[in-house]
């Protein structure tokens, strides 16, 4: 690497030498910039994500959406897309899309997988929540109303039992005396009741198989961090539950699970939608067995369609404004609609002529994409899911804003907007898994460049594990970091100066490092 004491100092004698040290931070501090080479770029900076626009949201699901992200001070992603998650749950297989005009064979459900990235702190849960809380008021009721009738049914069956009691009584009496025998009571008693859901936390795959069995719009997983869920999935004696949510993706296949002393339950069309908060770090620690085409490469991320990873924004301003209570009336409106319709009977929606030209091309660029051999494997699989991921979110926008069977142009061109900004973040989200000495590099150069905007220049060993940033609260760890953006032109290691004792720990910030950037 060239050296700004090399520039100043071509004379090699002892007495050059030590002055040259004794100067150096004078000298540097003087020096131009032009002097110091261009740093390199470090290899597994997170790449550039596209910020969700608002108006690719429903019309009717906008408000409450911009309310949240205002009054939490969170990128307004979180809740967008949790929005559109939400949307998925209520529908489930109650509507699903016919992509193309004449081929019936191909249809998609609309209840895309998906989940919030970012580091502890910045509101996930809270979002998940406030966002939630429309569809979660209907569960309730829900819940009440089943709670009503069980224990009716309850009741109902005890005093059934005590009539066929008396009968049984009444029956060997009249057959001793030989009287009349009395007349046979219906012993079949009335069905139990059937609870209605659309959410759990946590369950077996045998209990969300039987939940699926009676509810057959499809059950909805939400995890606050779904690394717990994720990690569950690779435990011993777990290995058939993660091929029950694989097929459970595709909304449309069916599944008869047989099981001594359950019996066999049939489920006709197996629909389970998934949809939580992650840490960037524990995706990392997951992918990296994806990335290296371990066993957990069998497409399960690639699932996550509605997987982002927004920037967080450094500033923050203090709110305290009342919820929208119209907003979440809507949104609650917007549900009410949705599950009242019958999942027995899928509603199916059709592109109009203009958004089935739009779909045509769409899918023709995407075709030629994945057939070009320009993307690495691991996104050309993400990205093949996106053949069904645009007509989905099409069918969710339009029905969220009141269609009925047609998805018209807008909402089909908001779809594939959609998938434009959502593959931006798949492309974060994979080229995330980084070594831990090259992330704790990446987070030190970035408070570098705070540094030097801030008009600091030099920065020393202690300084930067003393700070505790991430990665970086160890003197190994830091000086790791420090070697790393050494070798890239990012900072020079000042010299000691003969008999000085310990090398000095010194660094200088390339000044470069903020005009190139």
């Amino acid at each position: 690497m060239s050296s700004i004491f090399e520039t100043y100092c071509e004379t090699p004698s002892l007495e050059s030498e030590t002055l040259a040290t004794n100067v150096e931070f004078t000298v540097a501090s003087e020096a131009s910039s032009d002097a110091w080479p261009e740093p390199l770029e470090l290899e597994g900076a997170l790449p550039e994500v596209e910020p969700l626009a608002a108006d690719l949201l429903p019309a009717s699901l906008r408000p409450l959406v911009e309310d949240i992200a205002e009054r939490m001070q969170v990128p307004i992603d979180y809740p967008g897309v949790t929005t559109l998650s939400a949307v998925g749950m209520a529908c489930g297989r109650r509507a699903l899309i016919q992509p193309k005009a004449h081929d019936s064979g191909w249809n998609v459900i609309a209840h895309p997988w998906g989940g919030i990235v970012g580091p502890p702190g910045v509101m996930k849960s809270p979002v998940i929540s406030a966002v939630l809380t429309p569809l979660r008021k209907i569960q309730k009721e829900w819940s009440r109303e089943f709670e009503v009738a069980d224990a009716a049914y309850a009741e109902a069956s005890e005093t059934r039992k005590l009539e066929l009691a008396v009968f049984k009584e009444q029956y060997k009496s009249a057959r001793k005396k030989g009287t009349d025998i009395p007349e046979r009571i219906d012993s079949s008693g009335s069905l139990r009741p059937l609870e209605r859901r659309l959410e759990t936390t946590d369950a077996t795959i045998e209990k969300l198989h039987e939940l699926q069995r009676d509810n057959p719009a499809g059950i909805s997983v939400v995890r606050d961090e779904l690394i717990g869920f994720l990690a569950g999935l690779e435990r011993s004696g777990h290995e058939s539950d993660r091929a029950f949510y694989l097929e459970s993706w595709n909304g449309d296949l069916p599944y008869v699970m047989d099981r001594i002393g359950r019996g066999s339950i049939r489920v006709d069309h197996l629909c389970v939608t998934i949809f939580g908060g992650i840490q960037p770090g524990r995706l990392r620690a997951y992918l990296a067995d994806v990335l290296r085409d371990g066993p957990s490469n069998d497409g399960f991320i690639q699932r996550f369609q509605l997987l982002v990873w927004p920037d967080i924004k450094p500033g923050w301003v203090y709110t305290d404004t009342t919820p929208n209570a119209a907003a979440l009336k809507e949104a609650e409106a917007v549900y009410r609609r949705i599950t009242a319709m019958d999942p027995n009977t899928p509603r199916l929606f059709r592109f109009d002529s203009e958004a089935q030209l739009l779909f045509v091309t769409w899918l023709t660029e995407l075709e030629m994409r994945l057939r070009s051999g320009d993307m690495s494997l691991v996104m050309q699989a993400h990205l093949a899911k996106y053949r069904s991921l645009m007509p989905s979110i099409a069918v969710l926008l339009a029905l969220a804003d009141g269609a009925t069977e047609v998805v018209d142009f807008l909402h089909a061109q908001q779809a594939a907007l959609w998938c434009e900004y959502l593959e931006s973040h798949a492309r974060r989200v994979y080229a995330s898994h980084v070594t831990p000495e090259k992330l704790a590099a990446i987070t030190l150069s970035k408070k570098l460049q705070t540094m030097m905007k801030e008009g600091k220049r030099t920065i020393t060993l202690r300084e930067v594990y003393r700070r505790e940033w991430s990665g970086l609260n160890t003197p190994e760890a830091a000086h790791a970091a420090l070697h790393l953006l050494e070798s890239a032109d990012w900072v020079m290691q000042q010299p000691s100066a003969p008999g000085a004792g310990r090398p000095s720990e010194n660094y200088r910030i390339n000044p470069r490092i903020v005009r190139s950037k």
